[in-house]
């Protein structure tokens, strides 16, 4: 049994759409989620890095939102496109990507 260098989780958590606070699957979480599962499945990466699904990250004024472990990598606003940047930047070189960062 292999065990994964890093998670990455995705928010995903669903909130109402009247109410008042966003919601990360609202902003596109899921979509996120899916597209990095597949650019690391194309990759041949998929066991090394796992890409989950998470409920609220409590960011939600940012979202969509991830965080990588064990780097601790928070990032916020995130879209598709940013999504193979996170890969090649965050995910396999461990950089922070400072426009996403959540921490600064």
């Amino acid at each position: 049994m292999q065990f994964p260098e890093k998670h990455i989780f995705v928010c995903e958590h669903q909130r109402d759409a009247n109410a008042p606070q966003a919601s990360c699957a609202n902003s596109g979480g899921g979509e996120i989620r899916a597209r990095l599962k597949e650019r690391l499945l194309e990759k041949g990466l998929h066991k090394a890095y796992r890409v989950n699904t998470a409920g609220c990250l409590g960011k939600c004024g940012c979202g969509p939102t991830l965080v990588i472990y064990p780097a601790g990598i928070w990032y916020g606003r995130i879209t598709l496109d940013d999504v193979d940047e996170i890969i090649e930047k965050s995910i396999l070189a461990n950089e922070v990507i400072e426009r996403l960062d959540l921490k600064k």
